[in-house]
């Protein structure tokens, strides 16, 4: 006689040896079955927690957060697939997860709660910031002495230190675009590695016009001056003192880097103007 294994035998060994956490709960948000993984993360186990939910295991803000999200995908059905989430965790740590909630359907085809999968990724995503991290630092770092050279260029192509051979600055004008083109390139890696950084970046107090505006529109001094264009800044009665504002500096220097690049770029008038107004609560 062969030996049959019924489909319940199959998800229990599943749940038993499984290091992901598993879980499946009803309409309700109460657990109907959970690995032996997840029930150790509670501080519980597997037999105590049927019939309960997060609000039993989890602080009130963060249950109810998974609650509503929960009853979205079941009043959506809508799936949540990989979704990268940190969470502190009862024993007090703080984790990083690879979360997969899927609508749980019956034999009928309907909706009967919610499965759950979450893989815990702390290393491999703490692994992946660094990455991140080290890219935008080197890529802020080469920056830098790239607009320098670019700029040094121009003014040797104008003749500000003398005049040229027409094949030299041909030469020049070369180098000049291809520095252009590198120097975008490099401001988008700036972009894209600080829009993937998973961690919300530390914020401190800056001067908004002493350290951010006036060191960019340094930047792009050579820029500004070849396409004659004067800088007003008097629009909104800007103040002669400090504009102080908590921001992450790298993130804002990113933000009135593209602002001013696009202003000269599309400054027809051949003047940008910029100012400020205290609203109170936020500046404008």
């Amino acid at each position: 006689m062969e030996n049959t294994i019924n489909g319940s035998e199959i998800i229990q060994a599943l749940l038993n040896c499984t290091p992901d956490f598993i879980y499946f709960k009803d309409m309700n948000g109460k657990y109907v079955a959970v690995s032996n993984s997840f029930a150790a993360q509670s501080n519980s186990v597997a037999g105590d927690m049927i019939g309960k939910s997060d609000f039993d295991f989890l602080p009130w803000e963060q249950a109810d957060e998974l609650f509503l999200e929960d009853k979205r995908i079941i009043e959506t059905g809508t799936a949540v697939i990989d979704k990268l989430e940190k969470r502190a965790c009862p024993k007090g740590q703080e984790m990083w997860f690879s979360v997969t909630k899927v609508p749980w359907k019956n034999s009928a085809g309907v909706i009967a709660g919610i499965i759950g999968v979450c893989r815990e990724v702390t290393e491999r995503t703490e692994r992946e910031k660094h990455v991140l991290d080290m890219l935008s630092i080197a890529t802020h770092d080469m920056r830098g002495p790239l607009i320098s050279i670019g700029s040094m260029i121009k003014l040797l192509i104008r003749g500000t230190f003398g005049s040229i051979d027409e094949s030299v600055k041909v030469t020049l004008l070369d180098i000049s675009a291809r520095i252009s083109c590198l120097e975008k390139l490099m401001g988008e890696y700036l972009c894209k590695s600080s829009l993937m950084d998973i961690k919300t970046p530390d914020k401190e107090y800056l001067d908004l016009r002493q350290d951010i505006i006036d060191p960019i529109l340094d930047e792009f001094l050579s820029e500004i001056e070849e396409n004659r264009i004067t800088i007003d800044n008097r629009l909104g009665a800007i103040p002669g003192n400090k504009v102080i504002i908590k921001a992450n500096a790298k993130w804002i220097r990113i933000v009135y880097r593209n602002l001013i690049r696009n202003s000269i770029k599309y400054a027809a008038s051949g003047r940008i103007a910029f100012g400020f107004e205290d609203k109170g609560d936020h500046y404008r």
